[in-house]
């Protein structure tokens, strides 16, 4: 099976750094309402002990640092004050987190749907062409490089349909060389010059997870963004385009600026 889930959605993702910041903000307002409600407590427990005289001018001792009583309760009003600003803007991150949360479940959710149709559909297609191709009866007379450029030059003709059964058929025939990972991209290739982004979708995210180590794994993060955004899937675009450079700081500096270019035309944040 050429499909399989993606790590990115991403893995993307290219897709949690957004969830952690908020999670970030969130405990930094937590520390600050809980010292908050630390000093309304000091606060009342010294009103309590009689450690605070009135503004009148009672009997009972005045520290040095603490001021007149109603000082103290309007502190303590202040406090509340910000206690409920700062538990207000909690509850709008938490809220905000958890619809980027069920955006990103329905995301990956829906990305399952399509890989899974277009794994059906490839495999439907190799079992109706299984017959019609060489490759298979040529396995033992060829050598995986022999095959993998056969299936290349048919590439270059623009014969995308048949290059599709030969890189198929490479893979299948020849699952240990180390020519598989090139192989899988180009297949990849073969759907998107014919538009079928769901199927290219499908091998770009199999070639960017599974053949990690492979030279042509950023040339496919790049073409998974590039298919994503085809698919009217723009947040997932910017996701890979944006995650290139952190994902293979070593990928050549044209395809980091081409990736560079394309988050910037899509207006990526």
């Amino acid at each position: 099976m050429l499909y399989g889930r993606t790590m990115l959605f991403l893995c993307v993702s290219l897709v949690a750094a957004l969830p952690v910041g908020a999670a970030t903000q969130s405990d930094i307002l937590y520390d600050k309402v809980e010292r908050l409600e630390k000093d309304v407590m000091t606060i009342q427990r010294k009103i309590y002990r009689g450690e605070v005289g009135s503004s009148t001018g009672s009997s009972a001792t005045v520290t040095g640092s603490a001021g007149s009583l109603d000082d103290l309760y309007a502190q303590i009003d202040e406090q509340k004050n910000v206690i409920q600003t700062l538990t207000a803007k909690v509850d709008t991150l938490e809220y905000n987190q958890k619809q980027l949360e069920e955006r990103l479940n329905k995301m990956n959710a829906d990305i399952d749907v399509r890989f899974n149709m277009a794994a059906k559909n490839m495999s439907s297609n190799t079992s109706s062409t299984a017959s019609k191709t060489a490759t298979s009866s040529n396995a033992s007379k060829l050598s995986a490089k022999e095959a993998y450029d056969k299936a290349y030059k048919i590439m270059e003709k623009g014969d995308y349909q048949t290059a599709e059964k030969e890189f198929t058929a490479f893979m299948r025939d020849y699952p240990k060389s180390d020519l598989v990972g090139n192989a899988n991209y180009w297949l990849g290739e073969t759907y998107y010059a014919r538009k079928l982004y769901e199927q290219a979708a499908g091998i770009f995210a199999d070639g960017f997870t599974k053949y990690k180590n492979n030279t042509k794994a950023p040339d496919n993060l790049l073409k998974l963004g590039l298919t994503m955004n085809n698919l009217g899937k723009k947040q997932d675009a910017c996701t890979a385009f944006k995650s290139l450079p952190i994902e293979f700081p070593k990928a050549s500096q044209t395809l980091k600026n081409r990736a560079k270019a394309e988050a910037k035309k899509l207006n990526c944040k």
